[in-house]
């Protein structure tokens, strides 16, 4: 387009000097050559203005264009650096999940220990149940009411409470089921004592005699003596009675029944 142009304005150029007098249409003509001109600069600096624009926005996309690269490159970089550290923690997340397993296993063990431990415990208790428990009566025989030491304390809850009777028979069953425990010979001393406040005079010397023979070693001794004194007395028998005494303060000398066996009276 530009070299048109040129050539229009050349043979514009050419036809004036050819002139020897300027013509209405030659002053026109060098009119729309001037134009032309004008149009010409205009388009030429409009062209100059269209390429350094295009060139800035081209060095814009490469000056972004390199950015990306760098960016990518600088990823890439992570990506290679972050790998052994991946696979660092893969290897630790490993033995994470086996000393974990390791712990679980340990816990199924100790639980399983811990559970023999209570079954072993629970024989144990089993045991102790049955050793505690009131030894079987013969055959034929009924079966004891309630424990021993809860049929001995209710014997002597009833006696201290005004109930000789009912601890009369409390006494005399645990005699009957429990009679080669430890508290035996004084279950047997309180079924004297009943009968003799019982004013059961015969009956208590019969208990004192089976205390003195079945329980040779009794702390009771003594004391069975005493009220066996005071039976005799209670039944006339004073004679007796004093041979009783003789034998307290013989037996037990250093005893404060021995001395107040010779003035007991009933």
């Amino acid at each position: 387009m530009l070299a048109r142009t040129g050539i229009v304005v050349l043979i514009a150029a050419g036809a004036l000097a050819a002139a020897d007098k300027p013509s209405q249409e030659i002053l026109e003509l060098q009119r729309d050559v001037a134009q032309l001109q004008e149009m010409v600069k205009t388009l030429g600096q409009s062209m100059e203005q269209r390429a350094a624009a295009m060139n800035g926005a081209i060095q814009g996309i490469a000056a972004s264009v390199e950015k990306v690269n760098a960016s990518v490159a600088a990823l890439q970089k992570g990506i290679g650096d972050v790998g052994p550290t991946i696979a660092t923690q893969g290897v630790r997340i490993d033995q994470a999940g086996q000393s974990l397993n390791q712990v679980q296993q340990a816990v199924a063990d100790l639980t399983a220990a811990v559970n023999k431990l209570q079954t072993q415990v629970g024989d144990i208790g089993n045991a102790v149940k049955a050793m505690a428990a009131p030894p079987a009566a013969p055959p034929g025989t009924d079966k004891p009411p309630v424990g021993a030491a809860d049929l001995f304390n209710n014997a002597t809850g009833d006696q201290s409470g005004g109930k000789p009777e009912l601890a009369l028979q409390e006494f005399t069953d645990y005699i009957k089921y429990y009679g080669d425990t430890p508290m035996a010979h004084v279950a047997q001393f309180q079924i004297g004592v009943l009968h003799y406040q019982l004013k059961q005079y015969d009956l208590a010397l019969a208990d004192f005699d089976t205390l003195e023979q079945k329980f040779p070693n009794s702390t009771k001794l003594a004391d069975a003596l005493y009220y066996k004194n005071k039976s005799l007395q209670g039944l006339g028998r004073s004679a007796d009675a004093a041979a009783a005494c003789q034998e307290l303060r013989k037996k037990f000398p250093t005893s404060e029944l021995a001395s107040k066996c010779v003035t007991a009276r009933h």
